[in-house]
């Protein structure tokens, strides 16, 4: 399935250069490994990056239902420290809060943290405290430090949204980008149970 070029309509209120990632309903789990990604788009250059990463998915995977493209401001992801947040539905446990050190690194390091939802303050805190990687978040070696108060909102966030929402059954925020003053979601995966809505 094939979307049409409607892009440059979505594009006008994000200041260029952006980012262009696939967006595929279960085909593609990491885009990049496709070439889904395309980093530093200017203006002029939305239709062919478009058409581009379109021609991509189908040339690798032609069955694959692409819903199109999403456009996002580009962040420097050098200003702070890649983290993960998600969120897996265990049928005995339910909604399972997982935050650790992300990026690339959440499957080679696997330094992470997991709780059951919902999660007090304290226990959000406790989530970052648990980490190896730490003191990455709180300054070491020179770096600047992350707002933790920041992390912790967005983990407090996460897992009141999941309680809520018993059709949630996947999420994962990949990397949340944790900087001095934030706490940014740059990729989302979700899977939802259609019987539950």
């Amino acid at each position: 399935m094939r979307p049409r070029l409607s892009q440059r309509k979505a594009y006008s209120p994000v200041e260029a250069p952006v980012i262009n990632n696939l967006v595929s309903q279960y085909d593609f789990l990491h885009k990049s490994d496709i070439g889904g990604v395309k980093v530093g788009v200017e203006t002029d250059a939305v239709a062919d990056a478009y058409e581009d990463l379109i021609t991509r998915a189908t040339n690798y995977q032609p069955d694959a239902t692409i819903l199109g493209i999403q456009v996002q401001e580009m962040v420097d992801v050098d200003a702070g420290t890649e983290t993960i947040l998600g969120m897996n539905r265990d049928p005995q446990f339910g909604p399972l809060l997982l935050f650790g050190l992300g990026g690339i690194f959440v499957e080679i390091l696997e330094d992470t943290s997991v709780r059951v939802a919902p999660v007090s303050e304290r226990e959000a805190g406790d989530m970052i405290d648990d980490l190896d990687s730490a003191p990455l978040l709180r300054g070491a070696r020179g770096r600047d430090p992350a707002d933790e108060a920041a992390i912790t909102e967005a983990i407090q966030r996460l897992s009141q949204l999941v309680t809520d929402f018993p059709a949630i059954l996947e999420l994962d925020v990949n990397p949340l980008l944790a900087t001095g003053d934030s706490a940014t979601a740059l990729d989302v995966q979700l899977t939802i149970d259609p019987d539950e809505l």
